[in-house]
């Protein structure tokens, strides 16, 4: 099971700084990575703060999966917070049913394309992760 906390602080440590680069230097096609409609308009503009918190937060989860070897944080019930993280992930891949997610009703973008290809089956594969370590932890 350390091999599992290890990849998931390893992805979620990738995505953090992911998220500070964008913070910091922008992104290059926010369409790639931000849903947005059919006519090519954004859906959401996090901005820098936004971007920032995403980012913390990623860094905070790989704190929890790297705990195991740090020992980073003395709390005795983070598993509660891992299977939270997992449910989110798992509900980050269902999506919204419009714009993000596997079931989502709007295919035709580059976001969408995107999400289909990366991003909803990482999110999914986070979740199976975290609940096959906590299953048996």
């Amino acid at each position: 099971m350390d091999v599992i906390s290890l990849l998931l602080s390893i992805i979620f440590i990738f995505l953090s700084g992911l998220h500070f680069y964008w913070a910091l230097f922008g992104v290059k096609d926010p369409t790639a990575v931000l849903p947005s409609g059919t006519d090519g308009t954004l859906k959401m503009k996090p901005g820098k703060v936004g971007t920032s918190i995403i980012a913390l937060l990623l860094a905070f989860f790989a704190a929890i999966y790297l705990n195991p070897f740090l020992e980073i944080i003395s709390f005795s019930e983070l598993h509660y917070i891992s299977v939270a993280i997992g449910i989110l992930f798992l509900l980050r891949a269902v999506g919204d049913f419009k714009y993000l997610g596997f079931f989502k009703s709007i295919k035709q973008t580059n976001f969408a394309e995107m999400d289909r290809k990366y991003y909803a089956p990482l999110a999914l594969t986070v979740s199976i992760m975290i609940f096959i370590l906590e299953l048996w932890r």
